[in-house]
């Protein structure tokens, strides 16, 4: 357990070290020289240090550090480390444990970056959409999960040149639409995805529709390891579903990527589709700061 967690911190700190360009500089006027020549001029000393500070408390939030700890993991003076702290501190982005002489982030940190996280998240799904629409030259719709465990269009995006399945805004996909429900729950936890089922009522939309309790488990179990939702006529006689999940900062499913196209259709490249549902997803996580499984 020790060893790990040693571990865990060296990479740490040589991941903080890599992006602050530094390494262990023995003196203030190396550690001048170090931070100018690493980083596009001008770059500021004190700046690269307050940031490198935050950033090792950050990673680290479950267990507070001592001011020999930063000082030496990151190799900066103790002196600039305690005057660095205290500044901190003073602006309650830092909490001071006087008993344990330790130091840890705390929430006044959050008052000053409000505007990021308050910021519109479907605006950054939407712009990235709009640009996975034109890459893929198809159109695509973008779902919202419900309490009733139904689906709900919030938006939708048209391609110019590939034929239109149009689900108005507002339209509802009924919980059992085969891609949307197995991208909601492929990368929950087994228990969630157990007591799902357990009240789980099957709807045959198509001859094709799985309703069987076990070959619904097993797709939802293929979902997480193929990495997307397919549907093959389940839903709609003669289309093929995609979808993809998308994730908030809770880990929790926001949303859902979908699109739609005839299975006859022989131009349509799944897995090459596929690949720009797993771009498109990845550059919304990106931008929206989510938190997103392991295995996705």
């Amino acid at each position: 357990m020790v060893t790990a967690r040693n571990h865990l911190r060296d990479m740490t700190v040589q991941s903080i070290r890599r992006r602050a360009g530094t390494n262990a500089p023995a003196s203030v006027a190396d550690e001048t020289k170090s931070a100018g020549q690493s980083l596009a001029r001008p770059a500021v000393p004190a700046v690269v240090h307050t940031i490198s500070i935050v950033s090792y408390l950050n990673e680290r939030a479950s267990e507070a550090a001592t001011l020999a700890e930063i000082s030496s993991d990151l190799g900066i003076s103790k002196s600039h480390t305690h005057s660095i702290l205290k500044t901190l501190s003073h602006f309650d982005w830092v909490l001071f444990d006087a008993r344990r002489k330790t130091y840890q982030l705390q929430a006044g940190l959050l008052s000053y970056i409000t505007s990021l996280l308050n910021y519109p998240i479907l605006e950054h799904v939407r712009t990235t959409l709009s640009e996975f629409v034109k890459q893929a030259d198809m159109p695509c719709v973008l779902t919202q999960p419900l309490p009733d465990r139904s689906f709900v269009v919030v938006d939708t995006f048209r391609s110019r040149q590939f034929m239109q399945i149009f689900y108005p805004i507002g339209y509802r996909f009924p919980g059992t639409a085969s891609a949307q429900m197995r991208a909601l729950y492929a990368w929950q936890d087994r228990k969630t995805i157990d007591e799902w089922l357990q009240d789980w009522r099957a709807v045959r939309h198509t001859e094709h529709t799985v309703i069987d309790k076990e070959g619904v488990l097993k797709e939802i179990l293929d979902t997480r390891k193929r990495g997307y939702a397919r549907s093959l006529s389940e839903f709609a006689p003669g289309m093929t579903g995609l979808a993809r999940p998308i994730f908030d900062r809770d880990g929790k499913v926001s949303y859902i990527l979908s699109v739609s196209y005839l299975g006859s259709d022989d131009e349509v490249d799944e897995r090459k589709l596929a690949e720009l549902m797993r771009a498109a997803t990845a550059e919304i996580h990106r931008l929206t700061l989510a938190r997103v499984p392991p295995d996705y």
